[in-house]
């Protein structure tokens, strides 16, 4: 078949890169249909007159984001099912507020890895899943059975207050108290559907007090995109290896500021107290505000957890954001965000104009695993459980390759390894790593976003949680064996740490 595409090859974008976006966008227009077959690469080298390497990368790129398959001698085929847990989010014509990933529209994996579903690989390193085989099942069927045999006129009859069960609020209120150090309400408490929801909310909330928004560079894809949405300024800033640097953060007033400090994502670093000072001072003296998104700081392994943002700051400029997602799964769908008390009305009017509420039962269930105790038993268990997997891992690696740079393993559900410069870029070992069963994600597939136009492909996001130890190991040999099938002679390592 021929493909309509038109290649510029004096455009600012590679050749590799236009051919990769114009076949995805006639992916998703529906003009190039599951199963359907592609031309072979060699005779898309010859129709358009490019390198057939240039035709095979851009193929191999399709695949590993889960967009078409190869079949072998078969040939390439775009994928049966394409990837359901993509969310494809446009702008408004016009609008232009910092890059989108490679200059196309951006794809947002708020859930399951590239793929997902029937297309996951059999071992797969996808950040932030949480183990279903550790839910506590039997303690929820009980939750379950006690609410609907009690108060079941609440499930069929009425709608749930928007802000949240009052309940839930209260739950989280006090959890946040002596788990995060952030005294606040319940009343300043929203119930949301996850943490991207929050996101949403606060934006929507602020928009008007705000005049740009400051985001880390890299930064969460999501949070990117729906910063893009608004229209307004963005600001990216760097981040070292204590979090975002406070000396490159606009000193104009009225910013919206969004950062990760306790375990940065996607880098894992953690933000130390004295800078965490500094960014509040930042924030009193540019009357600026900040959103804390805190969505696996449940999960430390090295030293007692710092205290938040929010807690250090009493919520007066800090919008707090908490999910469930991580230590309970993310099908259950609720997340939270903490709002100072001067938005609590405002914030309450603007969650009852978006819905009515979430579901009472889930809501419920919820409180009831909050205050009789069985969450933060779970935690406990999941920490050590975690911990372990993040343990084996690294061994794993430090002893397959020569002293991997291991950064941002002190807590949650990932880490990065920065890959030597000697290596292939990250997207061409992720297309290995998949073609032997193995998921391993650059950032760009990680959910990850980098502003930067020269920013280096070196980096692999490693996430531990939802793999045993005895499949880690597999995994990693088996990388091992995709790396030496690229050329690369995988010494074995010394053992000895070399996180930064």
């Amino acid at each position: 078949m021929e493909l309509p595409l038109h290649l510029e090859p004096s455009h600012e974008r590679s050749l590799q890169v236009q051919i990769f976006e114009q076949i995805r966008q006639m992916i998703l227009d529906g003009i190039l249909k599951p199963g359907m077959a592609l031309p072979p690469s060699r005779l898309l080298s010859e129709r358009f007159s490019i390198s057939r390497n240039t035709a095979t990368l851009a193929y191999d790129r399709l695949a590993a984001e889960g967009y078409v398959e190869s079949r072998g001698t078969a040939g390439t085929f775009v994928t049966r099912t394409l990837p359901d847990d993509l969310l494809s989010v446009r702008g408004e014509p016009g609008q232009s507020n910092g890059p989108l990933p490679d200059g196309g529209e951006p794809l947002l994996c708020f859930a399951g890895s590239p793929g997902g579903g029937i297309n996951r690989p059999r071992y797969d390193f996808w950040v932030g899943r949480s183990d279903p085989r550790s839910f506590p099942l039997r303690v929820w069927r009980k939750l379950l059975n006690r609410r609907l045999s009690e108060e079941t006129s609440n499930f069929f009859t009425d709608y749930c207050d928007p802000a949240g069960l009052p309940e839930l609020r209260e739950a989280i209120a006090t959890h946040l108290g002596w788990a995060r150090g952030i005294g606040i309400t319940p009343d300043q408490v929203i119930v949301t559907a996850g943490g991207q929801d929050a996101l949403n909310l606060i934006c929507q909330l602020v928009g008007s007090d705000i005049s740009r928004l400051c985001i880390e560079n890299p930064c969460y894809l999501g949070a990117a995109m729906l910063f893009r949405s608004t229209g307004k300024p963005i600001v990216p800033v760097r981040v070292d290896n204590e979090g975002i640097i406070i000396e490159e953060l606009p000193t104009t007033p009225r910013n919206l500021l969004y950062v990760t400090p306790s375990h940065q994502f996607p880098t894992g670093v953690t933000m130390p107290l004295s800078r965490r000072f500094a960014l509040l001072r930042w924030a009193e003296e540019t009357d600026s505000y900040i959103v804390e998104d805190d969505y696996d700081s449940d999960f430390r392994y090295d030293g007692p957890p710092l205290t938040s943002l929010a807690g250090l700051g009493r919520c007066r400029r800090v919008f707090y954001m908490g999910t469930f997602s991580k230590s309970i799964g993310a099908g259950l769908r609720i997340g939270y965000a903490v709002v100072p008390p001067l938005y609590w009305g405002q914030a309450r009017l603007l969650k009852a104009q978006m819905s009515n509420g979430h579901s009472w039962l889930e809501q419920a269930m919820l409180a009831d695993f909050l205050t009789e105790g069985h969450f933060e038993r779970h935690l406990r268990k999941l920490r050590q459980l975690y911990k372990s997997r993040r343990d084996c891992l690294e061994r794993e690696l430090r002893s397959n390759f020569p002293n991997p740079n291991i950064s941002g393993a002190e807590c949650g559900l990932h880490f990065i390894w920065r890959l030597p410069s000697h290596y292939p870029p990250a997207q061409q070992i992720q297309v290995a790593a998949r073609a032997a069963g193995v998921g391993v994600y650059a950032l760009r597939s990680g959910a990850a976003f980098d502003f930067s136009e020269d920013s280096r492909d070196d980096v692999l996001m490693l996430g531990f949680s939802s793999l045993d130890e005895r499949s880690i190991r597999e995994a990693i040999r088996l990388l091992k064996g995709s790396l030496n099938s690229l050329g690369l002679e995988t010494a074995e390592g010394d053992g000895r740490p070399n996180r930064q």
